[in-house]
């Protein structure tokens, strides 16, 4: 029942105005990791309208997989539909090794002035320590959405997950969304945590 009101949910529904920031908030519970292997790897996907056709953004966790893989660390790529257009990476490039470790982060959208802003911040692992620090994680671009109303977290849902070793992975859950309006300092919040860690092949 919570992951299907989850998934329909709409935090443009809660109010009347334009909804210009959106956060999600993640944890990522690591059993048994292999450096060797570079096992687990997981992808998260946030996008700002809803769907992949247009912009979006990927983050990439224990792995780099653009132009090319690289093992280890994080990367930050903003793609629009299937073409690329930047990306950057955190400093720490070291696979993950430490078993039982929960890595924590937010991923926040913000709307201003025709452009869009996607950051991670409170990232915590004991692997790669802060790993968003000095906004290591952020990407800022021009568009032309007037609000975030579009925004779906089915989306977030649905694209991202383990793409390799999800035996390593205890649990990947969406722990809470946050969204602000226009002209309001005060977030509105939904916590409704989910697992979306369905993966457990080898």
């Amino acid at each position: 029942m919570a992951l299907a009101l989850l998934v329909a949910a709409n935090p443009a529904s809660g109010g009347d105005g334009d909804v210009v920031e959106i956060e999600e908030h993640w944890s990522l519970a690591v059993g048994g990791p292999d450096a060797l292997r570079t096992a687990p790897q997981v992808s998260m996907v946030m996008s700002p309208a809803g769907g992949i056709d247009s912009d979006f953004f990927l983050l990439s966790l224990n792995h780099w997989s653009y132009p090319g893989f690289e093992p280890g660390g994080v990367q930050l790529q903003h793609w629009n539909g299937e073409n690329w257009r930047s990306s950057k990476s955190a400093s720490n490039e070291l696979p993950l090794d430490t078993d039982g470790e929960t890595i924590r982060w937010a991923q926040r959208l913000t709307l201003s002035d025709c452009s869009l802003t996607y950051e991670v911040f409170n990232a915590e692992s004991t692997t790669w320590g802060n790993f968003a620090a000095g906004e290591a994680l952020k990407i800022t671009t021009h568009t032309e959405l007037a609000r975030l109303n579009g925004y779906l977290p089915a989306t977030s849902l649905t694209e991202s997950g383990i793409g390799y070793a999800g035996n390593r992975v205890s649990s990947l859950v969406l722990e809470k969304l946050r969204w602000r309006f226009d002209g309001d300092d005060e977030y509105q919040e939904m916590v409704a945590p989910i697992d979306i860690d369905a993966d457990l092949d080898p």
